[in-house]
């Protein structure tokens, strides 16, 4: 219970240079009733300015008082090794003390520790309002800290999710990237090869002479007859190097057509034939082979 109550007071140590003075500083100290009247703890009154002793000694005080006669050499040695930035180092002052004859005037001690402590007191409670508005601005700094920190494992998280995205696009692409070598591999002799473009029978030969194809079997047989070069005629369709191209066969075909048709007679007659030959009349008596099937192959 006691550790708890000291924890709630504020802790004075005060460090003199010898045992008369600490004998007078303790008995002064009793006198004043720091702890009841204004809730100061002294400590510690710790009689040596060696510095390795007064280390130990005055380690997690509130308020260090060191006396000296002003701010002397041994005052700034201990204040330099002993401030910290929760702690505040006051000076109990000598001269305040003594008295004519150079002896220590007691109620004048009494007095100055007083007064040293509470000047002490008051500047320490200045350094806890800065130590506070410190903790605050830590708290703040900590609470975005750890937002940044969600926020980073979140980013992680994500980056991991796009990261396994992005091997599977890779792998997307590594196929996509097979498949179009395999399709180059295939089709590289393609600009060497000629190319030829389909078009419907019946509607070049309308387009064409303005009239409807009514024998189209004729012109399978004359094309597979004659086989021009890169002329195709089959199942409906004729495909040739350009459309002038079909168009020009098809006039050509006509033509002869039309001679053979009008000349008939004559030419049985030269050719001596005696019985007209027996002409198919279904197109799938023809020995033809099915020219387009297999044309892209």
């Amino acid at each position: 219970m006691e550790n708890e109550s000291h924890e709630s007071k504020i802790d004075v140590r005060i460090i003199v240079s010898g045992l008369d003075i600490a004998q007078l500083v303790s008995k002064a100290v009793n006198n004043i009733h720091l702890e009841n009247d204004y809730n100061i703890v002294v400590s510690s009154i710790i009689p040596t300015v060696e510095l390795s002793i007064v280390k130990k000694v005055a380690s997690g005080a509130d308020i260090l008082l060191i006396g000296g006669y002003g701010n002397d050499e041994t005052y700034n040695i201990l204040f330099n090794e002993l401030k910290t930035d929760f702690n505040h180092i006051g000076l109990f002052d000598y001269n305040n003390i003594i008295v004519e004859d150079e002896s220590i005037d007691f109620k004048l001690a009494e007095k100055e520790i007083l007064n040293s402590i509470i000047k002490s007191t008051l500047s320490y409670s200045l350094n806890l309002i800065n130590v506070h508005t410190l903790e605050n601005k830590l708290m703040k700094l900590t609470h975005n800290y750890n937002n940044l920190l969600d926020d980073y494992n979140q980013v992680l998280k994500e980056n991991e999710v796009l990261s396994q995205e992005n091997n599977e696009l890779m792998e997307d692409i590594k196929e996509l990237k097979s498949d179009f070598n395999a399709f180059k591999l295939r089709y590289e002799d393609i600009y060497s090869k000629e190319i030829l473009e389909i078009f419907s029978l019946d509607d070049l030969w309308q387009e064409t002479f303005r009239q409807d194809l009514l024998d189209g079997d004729r012109i399978v047989i004359a094309t597979d007859k004659f086989k021009p070069d890169d002329i195709l005629v089959g199942q409906g369709f004729i495909a040739s190097q350009s459309k002038e191209k079909a168009i020009e066969w098809l006039k050509i075909i006509r033509t002869a057509l039309i001679f053979v048709d009008d000349n008939a007679g004559d030419l049985k007659k030269e050719s001596g034939i005696g019985e007209e030959e027996n002409i198919p009349e279904d197109k799938d008596d023809y020995d033809m082979s099915n020219t387009f099937e297999n044309f892209w192959d």
